[in-house]
């Protein structure tokens, strides 16, 4: 007499796609974290790491300017990177009530880029004049439009991952993953 084992007993195979994206977010949130606690670090060093001369009125002057100055929007990064630690590592443990809690975390994502990337270009309308007049590498205007092309095609890269996201945790297969009926045994 032969055994056959049933395959319902048999635990949900963990997908490779799912402990990626669980683990690149884990990474992701600690390095928001790591590059937060910076401005917490004695004396100038934020702004030595920047390369920045105090007062230099530069594009990266101004970078500095807003994190030196920005507690609120540290406090909300902040935040933010420590929920999605969170719903990474329950993702990870496929915990039932991740699935959804980080399609609404990319879905928030999703608009969120999407929405800073349709007004960053918005920046220009009020440089109308000086954004024409581009006379070399120095100009902080033509540091800033190289900065608006990066800054669009990494909002792209994100919509792109959110997307992706969005659509492979709520495929059958990924759904299977978190779905831990139990089963009742055969007779």
């Amino acid at each position: 007499m032969t055994t056959v084992t049933s395959t319902l007993h048999l635990p949900p195979t963990r997908s490779a796609a799912v402990s990626g994206l669980a683990w690149g977010f884990i990474a992701f949130s600690a390095l928001t974290v790591a590059l937060l606690t910076l401005p917490l670090l004695p004396g100038e060093a934020l702004v030595a790491s920047l390369g920045v001369e105090a007062g230099s009125g530069g594009l990266t002057g101004g970078v500095a300017w807003l994190i030196e100055r920005s507690n609120t929007l540290a406090g909300l990064l902040m935040a933010g990177a420590a929920v999605t630690l969170v719903l990474s590592v329950a993702l990870l443990q496929r915990r039932r009530w991740a699935r959804p809690a980080f399609l609404t975390l990319m879905a928030a994502g999703f608009v969120g880029v999407l929405g800073g990337a349709a007004l960053t270009p918005l920046t220009f309308g009020f440089m109308a004049d000086a954004a024409g007049n581009v006379a070399g590498p120095e100009d902080p205007v033509a540091g800033l439009i190289g900065a608006l092309a990066v800054l669009i095609l990494f909002a792209t890269l994100l919509v792109v991952l959110f997307a992706w996201a969005c659509w492979k945790l709520t495929t059958p297969a990924i759904r299977a993953e978190f779905e831990r009926m139990p089963v009742a045994a055969e007779a």
